[in-house]
């Protein structure tokens, strides 16, 4: 497991080409399943444009290892002629090391054919405008446990909270003797392994 680049918010930008203009989104997403949402809302905002091109990626450490055939990236022109939109978007995406973020460019044509290669570097054009309004940031992969415990040992939990240096923004009392905690994903193993070796926890 690693870090990966990723995005703190929404950003966006807009870029002229030849009267044509250029709308770009950038937006942090979890899972593909975010994509179709994100996009409508866009399609319906400006019904009016002519494409809705996109691209995403996700990071592999966010998919579950159960799920099978989950993409980890996509591409869509959205008519536009094959690999002048979609695919210079991802490659946007690409050259920043970005993950889990979606792009999505809207074009309002203005009357004049930009030509394979000027409208392929336009899209990317436009994608990297939205990323340079982004605020670029460092993620972790987090995971979670919930475990509960004897009250009797109610020392142990707090000397093990306090050990491994979790603070109220790691850990929540789901009830009084039920605790979910977050933390890096790499120390998994280590921290279940720890609880489970004080007498009188269990991790659910």
């Amino acid at each position: 497991m690693s870090a990966f680049k990723t995005i703190k918010k929404p950003a966006c930008s807009e870029y002229k080409e030849m009267k044509s203009k250029f709308l770009s989104f950038i937006y942090p997403i979890h899972s593909p399943e975010e994509v179709k949402g994100l996009v409508d809302e866009l399609k319906s905002e400006y019904f009016d444009a002519r494409h809705h091109c996109y691209a995403w990626r996700i990071d592999p450490q966010m998919i579950n290892p159960e799920q099978k055939n989950i993409a980890l990236y996509r591409t869509n022109d959205d008519r536009e002629p094959n690999n002048t939109a979609g695919v210079p978007i991802l490659a946007a995406i690409d050259s920043n090391e970005l993950k889990n973020v979606l792009i999505v460019v809207v074009r309002y044509f203005g009357g004049i054919k930009l030509g394979a290669s000027n409208l392929a570097k336009a899209y990317r054009q436009a994608a990297q405008n939205a990323v340079d309004q982004a605020e670029i940031i460092v993620k972790v992969p987090q995971t979670e446990v919930i475990f509960s415990f004897d009250f009797a040992v109610m020392g142990q939990v707090n000397k093990f909270l306090k050990d491994n240096n979790f603070t109220k923004d790691n850990y929540t009392y789901i009830e009084a003797d039920r605790i979910r905690l977050t933390f890096d994903k790499d120390d998994e193993k280590k921290i279940k392994d720890r609880l489970s070796s004080i007498y009188g926890i269990t991790l659910q």
